[in-house]
């Protein structure tokens, strides 16, 4: 809330000083609005990565979320959103009706607004499991432009980027949160944790006693998995480790 509040008291200076983490930017009373940003590196910043490997495979969209926040006042009314791509001509582009719904398509045009009497709004980017994504990344680059409702906010947090895969990704917090628990990362064992574990968030807060849990449950799994198929993974991290580095198909836990 402190962060939202920021943007209130930005909106609503005049004349002599712009928001004190920017230059100095003049706010004439009209509302505006940009990409919500998180503080101290924690919330949102300006990037997320969506991987289908995280989705079961018989789904063949996903939605992210993306934050807007609301410089100035709220109002009693619903007032749309402008969102458009910006970097539709670049070889790794994701495209439209492929990859993702466009944002004035009439599945999600209706979803691109802020809310009455709201200061931030949740806005869907729902990508498409493509064929193209089994084997590298599309990025989507987007801007908030002017309408008849907003002008844009600081133009450092008017631009976003989603990537969008189907490739296994580790975690931006695997080192921090989840190594001690399960150890070295690989994408044959990101899969196992996803398919035999149930984990499919790797960014939500869960405390000391539930990755416990998760650390006691992946042993068992493992054991099941080994058991119960033609062809075990491979669980002797003795014969298969180089410079530090378990195999693809090795699946350890600690």
């Amino acid at each position: 809330m402190k962060k939202i509040w920021n943007y209130l008291i930005c909106g609503m200076v005049l004349l002599a000083v712009g928001c004190e983490r920017h230059d100095a930017q003049v706010f004439e009373g009209e509302a505006r609005v940009c990409f919500l940003r998180g503080e101290d590196g924690k919330g949102q910043q300006d990037s997320i990565l969506q991987s289908f490997f995280v989705v079961p495979e018989t789904l063949d969209r996903d939605t992210v979320w993306v934050e807007i926040a609301l410089m100035g006042f709220p109002v009693n009314e619903v007032r749309p959103l402008k969102i458009v791509q910006t970097n539709q001509n670049a070889a790794d582009a994701a495209v439209a009706g492929t990859h993702y719904i466009a944002f004035d398509d009439a599945e999600v045009k209706d979803l691109m607004v802020m809310g009455a009497n709201q200061v931030t709004a949740k806005i869907p980017v729902i990508f498409l499991r493509d064929i193209s994504l089994k084997t590298g990344k599309k990025r989507l680059e987007m801007t908030i432009e002017e309408n008849s409702y907003f002008k844009r906010g600081i133009d450092a947090d008017c631009n976003f980027m989603v990537q969008t895969t189907e490739l296994a990704e580790i975690p931006t917090n695997w080192d921090s949160a989840w190594k001690s628990y399960f150890g070295i990362w690989s994408s044959r064992k990101m899969w196992f944790i996803v398919n035999y574990l149930g984990l499919d968030d790797f960014e939500a807060e869960y405390d000391a006693g539930y990755k416990k849990y998760l650390k006691q449950k992946a042993h068992s799994k493992l054991n099941e998995y080994n058991a119960t198929h033609d062809e075990p993974l491979c669980n002797d991290p003795t014969k298969h480790h180089e410079d530090g580095k378990q195999c693809e198909n090795c699946v350890v836990f600690p």
